[in-house]
């Protein structure tokens, strides 16, 4: 298709009408790079909008923000980009403070402490470190400059600690800060 179009665009310079096979074979060359950049760009055009993006544009949209989340399905992603996008300046009140935890991918449960200007973030779900210190950096990023957090990725339950059978003697003995008892599994 390319090739024809250009034989007709350059047939007034009458160039290529009575040429010798090396410059068909230029022609054709040219045409084939254009015909595969026209690929490439028909390829492209849907990546660059969340809404069809798949691969290569989901990927690139994530790490705007942070690592990519092949993990997940793409209607995910879209879905945690959408709202990652949609957050505003209006948006450090506590349902956009919800609104961006839920752009994380983060299962959560919220303390709200207004008096002491605090709040308590607690994961429901376990987490890999990398996906901790990127939950942690983000949160940072959103929650107000006046409002103190703790973010806790604590999943261990009240009965898998009653289960080490330790008294609260033993378990002081430990000599673990709260930051290391807040992070154990």
């Amino acid at each position: 298709m390319v090739y024809q179009n250009m034989r007709i665009r350059l047939s007034p310079l009458e160039i290529y009408r009575a040429a010798p096979a090396h410059l068909n074979h230029e022609l054709r060359a040219y045409a084939d790079e254009i015909e595969r950049l026209y690929t490439e760009l028909d390829a492209l055009l849907p990546e660059r909008f969340i809404a069809t993006a798949t691969g290569r544009g989901l990927r690139e949209y994530e790490e705007l923000f942070g690592p990519a989340r092949d993990s997940l399905s793409a209607a995910a992603r879209r879905e945690r980009l959408h709202l990652r996008l949609s957050l505003g300046e209006g948006d450090f009140t506590p349902a956009g403070i919800r609104k961006a935890l839920e752009s994380y991918g983060l299962e959560y449960t919220v303390s709200e402490f207004p008096t002491l200007n605090r709040l308590n973030i607690i994961a429901q779900t376990h987490y890999s470190e990398a996906d901790q210190a990127f939950i942690r950096r983000e949160v940072a990023k959103t929650v107000p400059a006046h409002l103190e957090f703790q973010m806790v990725f604590n999943t261990l339950m009240w009965s898998q600690l009653d289960d080490r059978n330790k008294t609260f003697s033993a378990l002081d003995e430990d000599d673990l800060t709260w930051e290391q008892i807040d992070s154990l599994e």
